[in-house]
């Protein structure tokens, strides 16, 4: 399949590259992969659905995917917009951390997103070394696709999110996308990914803000927008809550 491969760092213990796909590129078949030693894939940008053994995992802006040794899986992604992830891999031999039994997924706050970007860039200068995966801070949230409407609602937020297009949408349009109330689907969602609808929802934004930064994005009035917030005062209050910085304060450091 087309795509670039990012050496970030290569040691004893890890290896951690940026794999980026170009817009319109698509895998030809729906390959089955494996890997050698086990694997982490955390996202930068885009939205793509990870298929093993009958289940699914959607890597959509918040969501870690890790991949044990030997487990076949597929890659589904139904979008023609660029994407990217980081991919940290244990090296063969190195006993750092135990692997996954089962391949599992984590909800990662955006706090934490943050601090992983930062240090990705500070990997790519070469003034910090490879560490794991810090995953402490998520949410295991194994089970996040395996109920249908919830599977529905996190595809149409995490699409939605990803256009970016000023379009405004409510969690009453999530419903709708996933067939069935608000009410009934607020305690599923809970139910199987640990988090509510709204929290997810904000959650998402705020990833993709981050990403936006990391891109150089300059015109924070604009970003706002893009995201579905009132305005730049609300996206920069919700963001310092969140991260703990300003949005101008987090493309100072990613830029700098």
């Amino acid at each position: 399949m087309p795509q670039d491969r990012i050496l970030y760092a290569d040691t004893a213990a890890w290896r951690v590259e940026r794999v980026v796909k170009p817009a319109g590129a698509a895998h030809a078949g729906r390959p089955v992969y494996q890997v050698a030693t086990p694997r982490w894939v955390f996202p930068v940008c885009g939205v793509s659905e990870f298929h093993m053994q009958g289940w699914q995992v959607l890597l959509d802006g918040l969501t870690v995917v890790a991949l044990p040794t030997g487990l076949p899986y597929q890659i589904n992604e139904w979008q023609a917009a660029p994407r990217s992830h980081m991919v940290v891999s244990m090296q063969p031999g190195s006993a750092s951390v135990g692997s996954p039994g089962n391949a599992r997924a984590w909800v990662l706050p955006p706090r934490a997103l943050w601090q992983l970007r930062l240090h990705w860039r500070a990997l790519a200068q070469g003034r910090e070394q490879a560490i794991g995966p810090l995953l402490g801070q998520g949410v295991l949230c194994d089970s996040g696709m395996a109920h249908a409407a919830v599977a529905r609602a996190r595809r149409f937020m995490a699409t939605r999110t990803a256009a970016a297009d000023g379009l405004g949408w409510s969690l009453h349009d999530v419903a709708d996308a996933a067939c069935c109330s608000y009410f009934h689907l607020a305690r599923l969602f809970r139910a199987h990914t640990g988090l509510g609808l709204h929290t997810y929802r904000e959650q998402l934004r705020l990833a993709a803000a981050l990403q936006r930064l990391d891109e150089g994005e300059g015109d924070l009035a604009a970003l706002a927008h893009d995201l579905g917030y009132s305005s730049q005062s609300h996206l920069g209050t919700a963001f310092r809550r969140a991260v703990g910085v300003t949005p101008a304060q987090a493309r100072q450091a990613l830029q700098g």
